[in-house]
């Protein structure tokens, strides 16, 4: 358990946190959670935010100073400050707070050599919060749905994180959408999935390879012609394409290693439930395909950044090139 965690459920809590990482749901749980233990609702007379790197620790420490009004501690939350990756006096002024004044710093890149950092290591709390494991994914998910009344099976758990993918925002948004559309039901079935997450991006992907594998040229154009429509920008497309054709890759590569699925998943970075149907697909691609799709990418990129291709034309022509290798090597 966190100490952090420790700390909300049995008290004391530390008067200095740093909470940071790369899984920014768990850290803004963290976040809310302290202030709403050391913060009244609409307080704004005891809490005191600073957000970005034009926050000054002279103008900090002074609030620090200041006495609660009517209440038993005063709160200063500090985000992005960046503090923890430049060399500052941070770290003099809070040891002058008063024991009423309490301080949250959350940040997105910390610096662990830091002096502030070492500091809030030795006399605060630091909860580092970075991707969540598969199993705790699981457990996560199956306890959200529970709480709410109602159940979903392993199978529909693992289903919903390969259309959706492992980012705990995305997945918080798509279960209150998927509790609801249940409505009455007790049971989150596959079909529900299918039903309100169809049009995330990360079950697109999967879908626009198939079709590029399968030489299926206008289903390919026609799903990122859909994504656009979405919203979704045509390089974040170009991003998570030919992060797909890595996985893909890699998998192509580790294979005959005889690597488990475990060490396979650890080794790439994706989920183990995820393995077999990465290899499924990848078996429809030779890794030289796959070396030239990623090639292509590059070479795209770099068109765009010199202004020789619009970022939605170079994109385009980068699925077309990539239907017509697969025709070459047919």
């Amino acid at each position: 358990m966190l100490k952090l965690q420790e700390e909300l459920k049995k008290g004391p809590l530390s008067r200095y946190h740093l909470i940071c990482g790369e899984e920014r749901y768990m850290v803004r749980y963290y976040k809310n959670a302290l202030r709403e233990r050391l913060s009244a609702p609409g307080d704004e007379m005891n809490c005191t935010f600073f957000q970005g790197e034009r926050a000054e620790p002279s103008v900090i420490a002074d609030v620090g100073q200041i006495l609660p009004f009517m209440a038993e501690q005063r709160l200063i939350i500090v985000q992005d400050s960046g503090f923890f990756k430049k060399a500052n006096d941070m770290a003099d002024f809070l040891v002058d707070f008063p024991d009423s004044t309490y301080v949250v710093f959350v940040e997105r890149e910390v610096d662990k050599r830091s002096r502030l950092y070492k500091w809030i290591s030795k006399n605060g709390c630091i909860t580092e919060c970075q991707t969540q494991t598969e199993p705790m994914l699981k457990q996560w998910i199956a306890g959200y749905v529970k709480r709410q009344g109602k159940v979903m099976s392993n199978a529909a758990v693992e289903h919903l994180m390969e259309r959706v993918g492992t980012d705990m925002e995305t997945l918080n948004n798509e279960l209150d959408k998927l509790l609801s559309y249940a409505g009455e039901r007790d049971v989150v079935e596959d079909e529900d999935i299918d039903a309100v997450c169809a049009g995330l991006t990360v079950s697109r992907i999967f879908d626009m390879i198939d079709a590029v594998a399968l030489g299926e040229r206008n289903r390919a154009l026609q799903m990122y012609d859909d994504l656009l429509a979405n919203r979704e920008q045509p390089m974040s497309i170009l991003y998570l394409f030919s992060r797909h054709i890595n996985i893909l890759l890699q998998i192509r590569e580790l294979s005959p290693l005889g690597m488990s699925r475990g060490e396979m998943a650890k080794k790439i970075g994706i989920p183990p439930f995820t393995v077999p149907k990465y290899s499924r697909q990848a078996g429809f691609f030779s890794p030289s395909r796959l070396r030239v799709m990623l090639e292509q990418r590059i070479q795209f990129e770099e068109d765009v950044k010199r202004g020789r291709l619009s970022d939605q034309l170079a994109v385009e022509m980068f699925f077309i090139q990539a239907l017509t290798n697969g025709e070459k090597n047919d």
